[in-house]
């Protein structure tokens, strides 16, 4: 893996980190798809999503992960605290059950990437961002269940 990977690597843990334990405003709820789909359009796009020497190996480590991602990010946006500010505006923020879920999730994708390499399934792009779609996909719609029921302001 290269510094220029890692750097990118990062930078988007350090992204999601802040996004979700500073506070945001839940918004675009029709619109929770979006981000998602482009992020597994671009790893479908990468290629590697299964290797040609392991292709059952790979599509298994594949399925665990968004599996996996998919678990974790619903427990995440059931977990963010939820609240509405006077103007009805919704807001969430992690804690930290979240931050907890936050790491088992980081954990789950190197124990799968480890295992795959150790396998001879290399590492590659469009698998981490196949499983992220999925991660986001599911915060996105566990907090759009829950933003239901948060009742509005008074």
């Amino acid at each position: 893996m290269d510094i220029a990977r890692v750097l990118v690597i990062a930078l988007v843990v350090v992204f999601v980190l802040v996004r979700r334990f500073g506070g945001r405003p839940v918004k675009d709820q029709d619109r929770l798809w979006v981000l998602p789909a482009v992020l597994a359009a671009v790893g479908v796009a990468e290629g590697g999503l299964l290797a040609p020497a392991h292709p059952v190996l790979s599509a298994l480590l594949l399925a665990a992960g968004i599996a996996a991602a998919f678990g974790t990010g619903h427990l995440m946006g059931r977990a963010m605290t939820l609240w509405r500010e006077p103007d009805g505006t919704l807001w969430a923020k992690g804690n930290r059950t979240v931050l907890a879920l936050f790491g088992l999730s980081l954990a789950t994708r190197a124990g799968l990437a480890l295992l795959g390499a150790a396998a001879g399934v290399p590492v590659k792009n469009g698998p981490l961002l196949v499983t992220f779609a999925s991660w986001i996909l599911a915060q996105g719609l566990a907090l759009a269940a829950r933003s239901r029921r948060v009742p509005a302001a008074a």
